[in-house]
């Protein structure tokens, strides 16, 4: 717990310190954070459905959707101020997933899956199709940017904070839900749904509310996403961006929250790194995907805590040595 208490207060610390150290040199690294912060807000939304209640959805772009847009229609067209705007598309996801969660997770499997993608289709679709209200496919432009207690966030440097509380905020709630009852009968029914039933734990409700929260936090990352780039076009929520976040969750590591940060830090920093990654992405998560479900099925964070398991016994090992 110590060490867990250590390596939170480090990582705190690095995201506090980053805008006037790192990030310093260039708004581009800040820029390059402030996505990544999404990226992490939709990877471990998505680690909570999949990795917990053991559903899995090709549709978390959907909501990322509906969040972003609404955000940026009613801030648009209607004038409404961005925090409203954001808290009316928390409630719109909330309700939608809940309307569609409770007959589509009575699905399992690849059928589950299909239904979700089914989901981002339509909601790509009516994107485009509905352009006096979404722009279409040229897109919805001028989406003024966050302003919170008289504050403005058109600054990279305040935007980069509000979005990084947001993520500790997201992982904070996370890590309750996971830690409470309602997480150990997500598990039970992850383990197995039958069994879970004949004790008395309705399965339909407990996965419809994993869902709702799931889609709520993904609607809200689209929420930052639209105040932060003032520009919101549908190909940034394809079926595609949720086959992105889906390889993220398992390439960092199914139900391990932590894991699913790490995954999406690490995937979206690598076309940063490696310039030509990006025109082989798709073809690349592809092939990530592959590798990680037969060698590494508990994902990059399996790895670490395996190596970092090793080294604690292996240090104990000298200890004793030392000390006979």
């Amino acid at each position: 717990m110590m060490k867990r208490r250590i390596i939170s207060i480090a990582a705190l610390l690095f995201l506090a310190l980053y805008p006037v150290t790192f990030g310093g040199s260039s708004p581009y690294h800040s820029a390059i954070m402030i996505v990544l912060g999404i990226y992490v807000i939709l990877a471990i939304s998505l680690d909570l459905l999949v990795g917990f209640a053991g559903q899995i959805s090709l549709g978390h772009a959907a909501f990322y959707a509906i969040g972003a847009y609404a955000s940026g229609i009613l801030t648009v067209t209607y004038n409404m101020s961005p925090v409203g705007a954001m808290l009316v598309g928390l409630s719109l996801s909330g309700v939608i997933a809940a309307f569609i969660g409770w007959s589509v997770l009575k699905l399992r499997g690849y059928y589950l899956a299909m239904a979700t993608m089914g989901l981002a289709a339509i909601t790509h679709t009516l994107i485009i199709g509905m352009q006096s209200l979404t722009g279409g496919a040229s897109g919805l432009r001028d989406v003024p940017p966050f302003r919170i207690f008289g504050i403005s966030m058109d600054s990279y440097v305040h935007y980069y904070y509000f979005v990084w509380a947001m993520v500790v905020l997201v992982i904070v709630c996370c890590l309750a839900i996971i830690r409470s009852p309602m997480g150990r009968t997500l598990m039970a029914i992850h383990s197995d749904e039958a069994a879970a039933s004949t004790l008395g734990i309705n399965c339909a409700f407990q996965k419809t509310s994993t869902f709702v929260a799931s889609s709520m936090f993904a609607s809200l990352a689209g929420s930052l996403y639209a105040h932060y780039m003032g520009f919101l076009a549908p190909d940034d929520f394809s079926i595609f961006t949720s086959v992105h976040i889906l390889v993220m969750v398992f390439l960092g590591g199914v139900g391990t929250i932590y894991g699913a940060a790490f995954g999406a830090m690490f995937l979206k920093l690598l076309p940063e790194l490696t310039h030509t990654f990006q025109d082989y992405e798709l073809l690349g998560n592809g092939l990530i995907l592959i590798v990680v479900l037969v060698f590494m099925p508990k994902g990059l964070w399996g790895v670490i805590t395996a190596v970092g398991r090793k080294l604690k016994l292996t240090g104990d090992a000298i200890s004793e040595g030392n000390s006979e």
